[in-house]
C-alpha cells in the first residue's frame, strides 16, 4: 500500500483515538471534518504537543492548538479553573498528546508490527526564532512555527468553540 493510503488510514485512528479521548476522559464536546495534507511548509500555531514513533513506519503525531484551548482543555482534566499558562497546561497537553498517539500506536502495532513512542515533548510560545531549512531563521510574531519539508496530515477538530488540528508525518523506515 502507498504512504499516501497508509497515512490515511492512520488519519482514520487519529480521529477515532481523540473521539474517544473527548468523550471519556475530557468530557468536551468534539466535531471533526476530513483529513488533508497541509502542503504549506510552515504550520503556526501557539502550542505544539509532539510524540514520534518508530517501527516499522517512523514519524510524527501533533497536537496544534491555540493557548486558550491548551488551558481549557487542563482546565477540564485537572477540574479547575486555570488562567495562567503553566508547567500543568504543558503537561495536559503532552498528556493528550500521548493518549492519542498510543491509541494509535495500538492499532498500527496491529497491522504493522511493534513500535516504540517517545515521551511527548510540549511546545509553546510566542515571538521564537526557529531555525528552518538551510539554516534560514524565522520569527513568527505571536505564533510558533512548525517546519515540515513533507506534507503534514491534519485532521481538524472544534471542541469548545476552538478549533485545533492533529498532524501526523509518517515515513517508511529502511529495512
Amino acid at each position: 500500500m502507498a504512504i499516501e493510503g497508509i497515512m490515511e488510514n492512520v488519519a482514520s485512528d487519529i480521529t477515532s483515538a481523540t473521539k474517544t479521548l473527548f468523550e471519556t476522559m475530557i468530557m468536551l464536546d468534539l466535531k471533526y471534518d476530513n483529513s488533508f495534507f497541509e502542503d504549506d511548509t510552515q504550520i503556526k500555531t501557539d502550542v505544539i504537543g509532539m510524540v514520534s514513533f518508530t517501527g516499522k513506519y517512523h514519524g510524527v503525531i501533533a497536537l496544534f492548538c491555540s493557548k486558550k484551548f491548551a488551558l481549557k482543555v487542563a482546565s477540564t482534566m485537572l477540574m479547575t479553573d486555570l488562567t495562567d499558562f503553566t508547567n500543568e497546561v504543558k503537561d495536559a497537553v503532552g498528556e493528550v498528546s500521548n493518549m492519542i498517539a498510543g491509541n494509535v500506536k495500538t492499532k498500527l502495532t496491529a497491522q504493522y508490527g511493534e513500535m516504540n513512542l517517545s515521551i511527548p515533548i510540549v511546545i509553546a510560545g510566542e515571538g521564537l526564532s526557529i531555525t528552518a531549512v538551510n539554516n534560514h531563521p524565522v520569527v513568527a510574531e505571536t505564533t510558533l512555527s512548525c517546519f515540515s519539508k513533507d506534507p503534514w496530515l491534519m485532521t481538524p477538530f472544534i471542541s469548545s468553540g476552538e478549533k485545533f488540528d492533529v498532524g501526523l508525518l509518517l515515513k517508511e523506515s529502511s529495512k
